[in-house]
């Protein structure tokens, strides 16, 4: 069992970067709280973080993973250890792209997006994809080299202008 929930918050034009990641850290934090109280029964969690920073909580058959990006917060809860990550999709150059992807990525998702006729979607799914594994696996970003999306358990969908990418 898994579910997920996207909650969008406005901004004020004049909000600081920071003001705007506090806004959106609170509420994913407030979502998680309510979902794990309607899916697991559990009141006031104790959130504790591993070695390499995954947060979690003790008690057995309960995992979540939570993102946010320029206004989205995305909070998933499942009985199995999940992953999730959104971003908002932005234009980028096919030489950006191809830089970010030489550093990044492994051979078979340089090679897909080398054959792809949408490179900045299948773009932002590979680098989601790796962002929510990451998450799911409860490892640092130095094991980013090491995962190839392609061999994963990946769901994503598009919303308002977003990827959002579950790892099941």
């Amino acid at each position: 069992m898994h579910k997920i929930q996207l909650k969008y918050i406005d901004f004020d034009e004049n909000q600081s970067p920071r003001d705007k990641g506090e806004a959106e850290h609170l509420l994913a934090h407030s979502t998680l709280k309510i979902m794990l109280w309607e899916y697991f029964g559990i009141e006031n969690p104790q959130i504790l973080k591993n070695e390499n920073g995954k947060p979690y909580i003790e008690k057995e058959g309960v995992h979540f993973s939570i993102a946010h990006s320029n206004g989205l917060c995305a909070v998933a809860v499942a009985d199995l250890p999940i992953g999730i990550d959104c971003e908002k999709l932005k234009p980028r150059g096919i030489e950006e792209i191809e830089k970010f992807a030489n550093r990044f990525f492994v051979k078979n998702e340089i090679e897909l997006l080398e054959k792809s006729d949408y490179a900045l979607l299948d773009f932002y799914k590979i680098w989601t994809g790796k962002e929510a594994t990451i998450k799911k696996l409860g490892v640092n970003f130095s094991y980013v080299k090491k995962i190839d999306t392609t061999k994963e358990n990946l769901e994503f969908f598009e919303e308002n202008n977003y990827i959002v990418c579950i790892n099941i």
